[in-house]
């Protein structure tokens, strides 16, 4: 039966080929259409064309991606395909394809079900407008190929040309889209222009890529150049050392290296250890983002920072660190905790150190790892996994480097009075790091006084113990000289961190989604422009690119404007994933940073996930300048 349910489908096929037999061509039982939600697009906009199979009752066409059972696997089915080429100005999207139904044929022998497209099917092809679009007509051209059955035969196969015009018009000088297209248009998901501006583009049907901003630095890699991104990962998770978030525990570890670099077993055994706790760290990160250890439940990058207890647990494992480093253990605190104190490795301090190391490093991740979760979001569960684990394994990479070659231990500066004080001095800013841990236990400002004022007893311990541990005269003058304008910077910073800035902003802690997406509904019904700073205390990122852009000059300017609503969301303890949810309908799970900006007349936000300029603002909320 088999052998002649191939040798009918190979005759057809043959039969297919003679233009005598167009007549029974496909597009004779399936009427297709190509049509855009709205023929009126502006530089920056989202728009969307709907290609339409409207089959004829009892027929149908294969799916884009045909399954056959094991017994008939040998046939070659026609899938149902969109080719898109579009202008250098309009990127496209993944294709959205419609809700597939379950149709029993025969033609291949016994009754057998599969999947097809039928009754009145509709793809979505998702079209994003650069800033730099030039007003002025555009066209979009389409291939759509199709294959329709019945429950006993196939008819040609056809590749039918259709061309959708667009109209380039001056930012907010579009039309809405017409009425009596929305129903056509009720099942698009919007939330793929999320997912598009997270790297998930598809340029066309054979060559996706991923946009990637590393540092600031944009590119554009193929999503099968799976190599390339996995080093981009290697060198982020390197370069999560030099972060403020990671660097004060950093000292620890390379005083416990050089204690332990007479003995090349011990050196190692907790050196290894240690690497392990940085890799299972994001492992375990990994996990939760992808929901493999909360049934399902994905988890944003970062979003384990608003849990109570993993605050409190944090913050009592970095206090006793603290105390350990100031050398107070031995005076208050029993023999068990010993294995927090770098002068006293044990296997489980040196593990629980890499823990502490790797889970620090996520709130100043933004910049560095932005893109790429971004990217491992949009990949099977085991590729983006994978990433994760590469990262970690960059991040111990130096560890690893120095445990591999003791001889680089030497060049390290030497313990000694200089390594003591550094290791009080460090243990002080523990304990302001503890404060800040549990600090973010509300959402409140006052709690910013206490970490400063930690940070600020840290530079004093400094100024008094180089002028008590330090020989040198120069050397007393120079940490005086750095502790001094430490003290400057951090009242400076702590000052900062607790003023809102020139800014009327709409604050919402722990607001449901609804509330928010209200807001936004009203603002831009009536003409405003949203711009949404979701942020939270424990990200170090946020606070940096509110400073410097937010609150710059133009960012001030902008965000003061009449028609401009300035909303911030914190996230610091988000309860019930309120604020998350919004989060992953914008950036496609991202995580924070975020900067959203909802414009009237566009169809899904723009939003930055990583540092921008002002200048990047002033584009997104009032469209590139004329000429541009």
């Amino acid at each position: 039966m088999r052998f002649l349910a191939i040798l009918a489908t190979l005759i057809a096929s043959a039969l297919w080929a003679s233009p005598a037999m167009g007549q029974f061509g496909s597009s004779t039982k399936v009427r297709v259409s190509a049509t855009a939600q709205r023929s009126e697009v502006s530089p920056g906009d989202q728009a969307v064309i709907a290609v339409v199979l409207d089959h004829a009752k009892g027929w149908h066409t294969q799916t884009n991606d045909p399954k056959l059972p094991d017994a008939f696997k040998d046939l070659d089915l026609i899938a149902t395909q969109i080719r898109v080429d579009a202008p250098k100005t309009v990127v496209v999207g993944p294709i959205q394809w419609p809700k597939i139904s379950r149709e029993k044929v025969a033609f291949l022998g016994d009754p057998v079900e599969l999947d097809f497209f039928a009754g009145k099917a509709v793809a979505f092809v998702p079209l994003q407008f650069k800033n730099d679009a030039v007003p002025g007509a555009e066209a979009v051209k389409l291939e759509v190929t199709i294959q329709a059955c019945d429950d006993r035969q196939c008819l040609m196969p056809e590749t039918l040309p259709f061309e959708v015009a667009f109209q380039v018009v001056a930012v907010g000088k579009a039309s809405p889209a017409p009425a009596e297209n929305q129903s056509v248009f009720s099942a698009f998901d919007p939330s793929v222009f999320s997912r598009m501006n997270a790297g998930a583009v598809e340029v066309s049907p054979a060559k996706a890529t991923s946009n990637f901003d590393f540092l600031g630095y944009k590119f554009s890699l193929g999503r099968d150049q799976i190599v390339l991104i996995m080093l981009i990962a290697l060198a982020a998770g390197f370069l999560l050392n030099l972060t403020p978030c990671v660097l004060p525990v950093i000292p620890i570890k390379v005083l416990s290296l050089q204690q332990q670099a007479g003995n090349p077993a011990k050196l190692a055994l907790f050196g290894i250890v240690y690497c392990i706790g940085i890799v299972a760290t994001f492992l375990v990160l990994g996990l939760l983002i992808f929901g493999l250890l909360t049934g399902g439940q994905k988890q944003d990058w970062g979003q384990v920072f608003t849990s109570r207890w993993f605050t409190i647990a944090m913050a009592a494992i970095v206090g006793v660190m603290g105390l350990g480093m100031i050398g107070l253990f031995t005076i208050r605190l029993p023999q068990s905790v010993y294995m927090l104190n770098p002068s006293h490795d044990t296997v489980l301090g040196n593990l629980l150190l890499g823990v502490l190391t790797a889970v620090l490093s996520t709130p100043c991740t933004g910049p560095l790892l932005g893109a790429t979760i971004a990217w491992a979001a949009t990949q099977p569960p085991w590729l983006g996994l994978v990433t994760f684990v590469v990262m970690g394994v960059g991040m111990a990479l130096p560890y690893a480097v120095l445990i591999a070659f003791p001889k680089l231990i030497d060049r390290l500066p030497k313990a000694g009075p200089g390594g003591e004080l550094m290791k009080q001095v460090l243990g002080v800013l523990m304990i302001a790091v503890a404060i800040f841990l549990l600090s973010n236990l509300t959402a409140e400002k006052w709690p910013w006084y206490a970490v400063g004022g930690a940070a600020i007893a840290a530079a004093g311990w400094a100024i008094v113990g180089a002028w008590r541990m330090l020989r040198s005269q120069s050397a007393k003058v120079v940490v005086t000289l750095c502790a001094l304008a430490w003290i400057g910077g951090t009242a400076w910073t702590t000052r900062a961190l607790t003023s809102e800035g020139p800014v009327a902003w709409r604050r919402f802690v722990n607001a449901p989604d609804a509330d928010i997406r209200r807001l936004i509904d009203d603002s831009l019904k009536s003409g405003k422009t949203v711009v949404i700073d979701f942020t939270a205390k424990w990200c170090t990122n946020c606070h940096v690119l509110e400073r410097t852009v937010l609150l710059s000059d133009v960012g001030v300017r902008i965000l003061n404007s009449p028609d401009v609503v300035p909303v911030k969301i914190d996230l610091t303890s988000a309860a019930n994933n309120q604020g998350w949810d919004l989060v992953k309908q914008i950036s496609g799970g991202g995580g924070i940073p975020l900067v959203a900006i909802f414009r009237p007349g566009q169809t899904d936000p723009t939003y930055f996930n990583s540092f921008f300029l002002p200048a990047d603002l002033e584009a997104a909320v009032r469209g590139p300048k004329s000429g541009a």
